[in-house]
């Protein structure tokens, strides 16, 4: 498979799209790394059967991916009923009033939903600094456990891999697995037994200056700002 067949390809499943043309350039590259690298290729699937890695079927629905994953949105909604359990568990052993078990209940629920929400605003704030440093934010889960990735200066070098989390103990034992061996690097926002940050030891040292935990907070109150106001 001719890589620059497959990076013209990936920019014309962009193009398809309707997408923003300076997503086509990061998703040729995101191609001709998975090219390379094929042990980091999501499978996708197509009536059953796994689509080859780089044709175009499988070009046109990872760019679907790729690129629905950085469209807007607000957080999640709790759509599941919550376990009786809990407010059984809440009145019996925590003594919570009857009357304010529903509304705690629900507060859980969109606490939940924040906490998860909490790791898409990470991703997209980091790629608003990395990107312009020639970083690809692999949206989407386009590229298996990775999330940024970005191409060597020379052909001689290695591809740079970036996994981040939100917390240090965040990782699901999946992720861990495919990086065990790889020039992967792992990086976490907060430290769950202290809740301070981990900002300090960002690997991109170039982006150090603009990662901090108070520009964190201004994008993201920017960013749900203008979601408010295009509701």
């Amino acid at each position: 498979m001719i890589i620059e067949e497959v990076e013209e390809n990936a920019r014309s499943a962009v193009r398809k799209q309707n997408a923003d043309s300076s997503l086509e350039e990061k998703f040729a590259l995101l191609a001709r790394f998975l090219i390379l690298k094929k042990q980091f290729a999501p499978t996708r699937k197509k009536n059953g059967r796994d689509l080859e890695i780089g044709s175009d079927e499988y070009l046109d629905s990872l760019a679907r991916s790729f690129l629905t994953a950085r469209a807007d949105r607000a957080p999640a909604v709790p759509r599941t009923v919550p376990d009786k359990m809990i407010a059984f568990i809440l009145k019996h052993h925590y003594n919570v009033e009857i009357e304010k078990l529903e509304e705690i209940i629900s507060a859980h629920q969109s606490s939940m939903a924040a906490e998860n929400y909490v790791g898409y605003l990470l991703e997209r704030f980091l790629s608003s600094v990395l990107e312009p440093l020639g970083w690809v934010w692999c949206s989407g889960s386009s590229v298996t456990a990775v999330d940024f990735i970005k191409p060597p200066a020379h052909a001689s070098l290695p591809w740079q891999m970036l996994q981040v989390k939100n917390r240090d103990n965040s990782e699901n034992s999946s992720s861990s697995k495919v990086r065990l061996g790889t020039e992967i690097k792992k990086w976490h926002r907060t430290f769950s037994a202290t809740g301070a940050t981990n900002w300090l030891a960002f690997p991109e040292g170039d982006a150090r200056d603009e990662l901090t935990e108070e520009k964190f907070e201004i994008f993201v109150a920017d960013y749900l700002s203008r979601i408010k106001r295009g509701a």
